[in-house]
């Protein structure tokens, strides 16, 4: 099996370098095919530079939009650059530590999709040691997600995950969604396809350098919690009419 990992980056600077080396290690170690790459959305920062002084290898690939700038846009780009049977990808952030992948490698030979969820009984989240960092952000994911468990699916416990690896004969479409949200979308046309789909529990880290891009300020923050209600409330409607049509 071989594996593509897309980074979507903006301003990760301060710790770009060693995501990628951890990465690296993990498929040097497990002698699996494999190839970063990273999507960065015009940093502003040193991200490209490190990027570019570091690595040479033909297995990571830089790619710079200017244009569309956005979390979903440069997820797709990353999906249309892969050339692998495995799409993987997660925050580049480190709060989704890299040592995980060597379970997506594990467990893509008898599942098509595999998940690692913040809410499952042994996930714990970064600020479970220090409640002082809990933000906003956290308290409107958990609720959400509760409510995705009991009007979506039962077996998924974590709507907007984004750490995630795919067989990608399931992506034939683009992912849809503002931000976050495109995850739920995807979850729903996961399901639809009827891929097999494991949940796995994991650590979260707390954020190694930098800021925080989740919110963005306060209108940014509304319009994104918009947006996670409306793709919700749609992928709902849209879920029991087409149950309602199956029993007609």
């Amino acid at each position: 099996m071989s594996y593509s990992v897309i980074l979507p980056t903006f301003n990760e600077g301060g710790h770009i370098v060693n995501l990628i080396k951890e990465i690296q290690n993990v498929f040097k170690k497990l002698k699996c095919k494999y190839e970063i790459i990273i999507i960065d959305d015009n940093s502003n920062d040193n991200t490209q530079i490190n990027i570019k002084k570091n690595f040479y290898s033909s297995f990571v690939k830089l790619f710079v939009r200017k244009k569309n700038r956005s979390l979903v846009d440069s997820i797709n780009e990353g999906i249309l650059r892969s050339s692998n049977h495995y799409i993987i990808w997660l925050d580049a952030d480190f709060q989704h530590p890299p040592h995980y992948i060597k379970k997506f490698i594990k467990y893509s030979k008898k599942y098509d999709v595999i998940i690692f969820s913040r809410f499952l009984k042994n996930s714990k989240r970064f600020y479970d040691d220090n409640k002082n960092i809990k933000n906003s952000n956290t308290n409107f994911s958990n609720y959400l997600n509760k409510l995705g468990k009991i009007f979506l699916y039962k077996d998924i416990t974590d709507y907007t995950s984004g750490f995630i690896c795919v067989n990608k004969k399931f992506l034939k479409e683009k992912l849809a969604g503002y931000y976050g949200d495109y995850f739920i979308n995807l979850i729903y046309e996961l399901k639809s396809q009827k891929a097999k789909i494991l949940e796995l529990p994991f650590t979260e880290r707390i954020r190694k350098t930098g800021e925080s891009k989740t919110t963005g300020g306060n209108i940014s923050y509304l319009i994104k919690l918009f947006y996670y209600f409306y793709t919700f409330l749609k992928i709902i409607i849209i879920k029991n009419l087409h149950l309602k049509k199956k029993h007609h």
